[in-house]
Parts: structure tokens; sequence; C-alpha cells
């Protein structure tokens, strides 16, 4: 009795899977809508590297920039000391003394962008791997029409 019970629930199991399952037309209906979205997820994914690598650009001509203009000050410093112009001197170092501020908050600025370009990167790495995978299935799909 035990195994007829085991038995025939197995087979409804089977039976109804059977049943529940998707056509291949189906399953290749639903993987292209898949990969539709994938392929908007990973064209959004460029856009996110591209912006980033841009901003991460920025910022780094932001720390270039304020360097030379730190040295100059420095240089401008030096020069008023090497005149006597204590006055002079203490303006540049204040100066150069904002522009290290300023360099210090761009390299946080820097990282930020940095880490945003690998987690962008990221995103676009997975979503191109499922994206192919999905295509690989639907292909298989496909050859059962």
């Amino acid at each position: 009795m035990r195994v007829t019970t085991f038995a025939l629930a197995g087979f409804l199991a089977i039976a109804a899977s059977a049943v529940m399952a998707e056509t291949p037309a189906q399953q290749v209906q639903q993987d292209n809508s898949n990969i539709h979205q994938l392929n908007t997820d990973i064209r959004n994914n460029e856009a996110d590297v591209n912006k980033d690598s841009a901003d991460a650009r920025h910022d780094q001509a932001d720390i270039d920039r304020d360097r030379l203009d730190r040295n100059a000050d420095q240089a401008r410093e030096d020069r008023d000391l090497a005149k006597g112009d204590i006055k002079g001197a203490d303006y540049w170092n204040r100066q150069r003394k904002d522009e290290n501020a300023e360099i210090s908050h761009d390299k946080k600025d820097l990282a930020h962008s940095r880490l945003d370009v690998h987690n962008a990167k990221s995103r676009l790495a997975k979503d191109v791997k499922v994206r192919n995978h999905d295509v690989a299935k639907r292909n298989r799909a496909a050859s059962k029409i």
C-alpha cells in the first residue's frame, strides 16, 4: 500500500510538472524578454561607467590644478621671505594651506569616484555574464522549435 501511494504521488508530481512546463516557444519568448531587459541594464551600466570615469578624471584634474596653485604659492612665499616681507610670506602660507585642504578634499572625491567606477564595472560584468547565459539558454530552447 505504501509503495503504491509513493509511486502514485511521484507519478502525479511528474505529470503536474510536465503539464506546467513551458513549451520551447514560450521559453524563447520569456528569454527574449529577459535578454531585452538585461541589454537595457547593460547600456545603463555602461553609461554609469563613462560618467563615473569622467568624474574621476575631473577630480584628478582638480587635484593637479590645486597642486600647481599650491606650488606657486610656495614659490611666492619663498620669494617674499627672501625679500624680508614677512606679511606677504604669511599671506602666501595661508593660501598654500587652503590649497592643501582643497587637495585633501579632492583626493576624497577621487577615491569615491574610483569606487563608483569599480562598482559600475562589476555590475556591468555581472549583467553581461547573465545575459550571455540567457542567450545560450534561449538558443537551446529555440533549436527545439
